[in-house]
């Protein structure tokens, strides 16, 4: 007997987005928290 591997992702209906669907957090975290302190750093200037 030969098994059919079944693709899934084929599958499913799944939004496309602009944004990565990755929890890469540990790498992201960093770039985040200094682009949110240059965001409070603007809104003091203003």
């Amino acid at each position: 007997m030969s098994e059919k591997k079944t693709n899934y992702k084929d599958t499913l209906a799944l939004p496309f987005t602009e944004f990565p669907m990755k929890a890469n957090l540990a790498q992201r975290e960093p770039e985040m928290l200094s682009r949110w302190d240059e965001m409070e750093d603007r809104k003091s200037v203003v």
